[in-house]
């Protein structure tokens, strides 16, 4: 049963879709890769390069909500778990009124759908950042680095569905208590929803940390998995300090289960403290 943490007046329960490998390849910089590899090997080596995959159920009075939708069928079979970790928790996919994605990647979009196609939320709206709406919805094949081309066609599939309630918002937008902050760099309109709780903020983060045991010690790492590694690694130094100066909590995809969490600055890096 999927474990729900109470934070001000907001219950919010991470989802846990599966893990996903990753590897020091994806460091394109040598100098970069050369400092990463003495890390991940400090850090336990293989272990330390797996990703858990999360997606986050904010619990609200109008209805629940999702925060990103997992990876569905669209990877391999240690993930795709979120539809049944949703179903633990007692809430119907028909209950669930929107996601807001992070970003239109496919371990954040996939699970929209099922393998044929099919709406998994019917009564949901999508919500993105405009910009990254933008990017990914309005922009021509041609005029998109490689990378993001060679994922279109499972982005048709599972928008397809959702094509009369996506919602673009601006900067800031959303809801009632919760906002968009763009965090650019892994894709153009990357985004962190910040949660008021009325007590400490809750900050869903998307992909801005892949691996801990790097980019806590090391944020300006760039991984090919950034559309603009510059940006992304000015983003991830930004948005840690941030994160520590205003006492928030943290909603991440890919730190360890339960992905939730606060971070501490010390000396040399910043440290993440699960919440217990």
């Amino acid at each position: 049963m999927p474990r729900t943490f109470e934070i001000g007046h907001i219950r919010i329960t991470p989802l846990l879709d599966g893990d996903l490998d990753a590897a020091l390849d994806k460091v394109p910089d040598p100098v970069d890769r050369a400092a990463a590899t003495e890390l991940i090997a400090q850090a336990g080596g293989d272990k330390a390069l797996t990703m858990d995959c999360h997606a986050f159920l904010l619990h609200l009075p109008n209805g629940p909500v999702l925060i990103d939708a997992g990876t569905g069928t669209m990877m391999h079979s240690r993930l795709g778990h979120l539809h049944k970790r949703l179903a633990e928790t007692g809430v119907k996919h028909a209950d669930i009124r929107a996601v807001y994605l992070t970003h239109v990647h496919k371990d954040h979009f996939g699970g929209l759908v099922d393998d044929a196609g099919v709406a998994m939320f019917p009564n949901a709206e999508i919500v993105l950042h405009e910009v990254e709406a933008d990017f990914w919805f309005d922009t021509q094949p041609e005029n998109m680095p490689e990378r993001a081309r060679g994922t279109l066609h499972m982005n048709d599939k599972a928008f397809r569905p959702y094509l009369d309630r996506i919602r673009r918002v601006p900067e800031g937008g959303g809801e009632a208590g919760i906002a968009a902050r763009l965090a650019p760099g892994h894709t153009p309109g990357h985004t962190a929803w910040v949660i008021e709780t009325g007590a400490e903020p809750i900050i869903a983060w998307g992909d801005v940390v892949h691996l801990a045991a790097l980019h806590l010690v090391r944020p300006q790492t760039a991984m090919i998995y950034d559309l603009d590694p510059k940006t992304a690694g000015e983003t991830r130094k930004a948005m840690l300090e941030w994160v520590v100066s205003n006492g928030a909590i943290v909603a991440a995809a890919h730190m360890d289960h339960p992905g939730i969490g606060r971070l501490r600055r010390d000396p040399d890096r910043y440290s993440f403290v699960p919440l217990s």
